[in-house]
């Protein structure tokens, strides 16, 4: 019975713990009519009270696990791209080196820190009477 209790107690403290993941949006903020995008339910007031824009649509995402000190490249279409290098992180924040590119032109570049499950939110270029979003979260 011994043993029993053993090899379950070395799996649950071998099993890995879920590493956290950055995830990045690009998103198109708009006052013309159209139907607000569901995939960005999670953030749409934040949008809304940030920016003003009464309809967001997302254009493109992706999510890849945090590796401390490894540059993470997040390929967000349309030509924009969101290099990520994350810091050593507390229990509360994450502090990432963030830059995002529009083709070759660097549109931001900074050191940023986003607290668990929270979002930084970044304006971008203007596109005709819309502006681009860039939305970046921390999830664990």
């Amino acid at each position: 019975m011994r043993w029993m209790a053993t090899v379950v107690l070395s799996l649950l403290f071998a099993w890995p713990a879920q590493a956290a993941s950055v995830q990045a949006r690009l998103i198109r903020a708009s006052n013309e009519s159209g139907k607000s995008d569901h995939a960005l339910a999670d953030i749409h007031g934040k949008l809304k009270e940030k920016f003003g824009y009464k309809f967001y649509q997302q254009l493109g995402a992706q999510q890849q696990p945090l590796k401390t000190g490894a540059k993470l490249q997040l390929d967000l279409g349309r030509n924009f791209q969101v290099f990520v290098t994350p810091r050593p992180a507390n229990k509360r924040q994450q502090e990432l080196e963030l830059e995002w590119y529009s083709g070759r032109a660097l549109l931001v570049r900074s050191v940023v820190k986003i607290v668990e499950n929270g979002h930084l939110l970044v304006k971008g270029p203007e596109v005709g009477n819309d502006w681009i979003v860039l939305a970046v979260s921390v999830r664990n």
